[in-house]
């Protein structure tokens, strides 16, 4: 007997431009900017800043993507 499989629903029309998308990249190009502005000057605290900006970055994002800020998540349903 053969298996039939779900089709998956369609992907997003957004092409992930959302909120928590563009705050992510931002914050992570803000934050490397900041720490190489720190290897240049040979700063260790502006270094560590700038990897803290990308940290926290991170979290925020994840933080808005819990929120409703992020792509959907869509899954196929199992049969």
């Amino acid at each position: 007997m053969p298996r039939t499989y779900a089709v998956p629903p369609p992907p997003p029309h957004n092409e992930g431009s959302t909120v928590a998308a563009w705050v992510n990249t931002v914050g992570c190009v803000l934050g490397a900017i900041v720490a190489a502005l720190g290897i240049v000057l040979g700063d260790m605290p502006i270094i560590i800043g700038g990897a803290a900006v990308v940290v926290i970055t991170m979290i925020v994002s994840f933080v808005l993507r819990l929120a409703g800020f992020g792509q959907k998540r869509t899954r196929a349903s199992a049969q």
